[in-house]
């Protein structure tokens, strides 16, 4: 998962808001719009909770002479 980036995440996402605003769409097509744009929010959120988790994990230099 890690192929996609959270920018090209975020423009699809607008593509398909943009998409589901247009009124000759048939009840089948923005079915599929819905069904994908929450697929996309998904993983979009699921992306910034591991750059969160990410973020919390610095590294912290650990001298072993010093404490030894």
């Amino acid at each position: 998962m890690d192929i996609l980036k959270l920018k090209a995440l975020e423009e699809t996402r607008s593509f398909y808001k943009v998409e589901l605003g247009k009124e000759d769409l048939t009840e089948r097509e923005r079915g599929k719009y819905l069904e994908a744009l929450k697929l996309i929010e998904g993983f979009i959120k699921r992306k910034e909770k591991a750059g969160e988790k990410r973020k919390d994990k610095k590294f912290i230099p650990y001298d072993q002479k010093a404490v030894f």
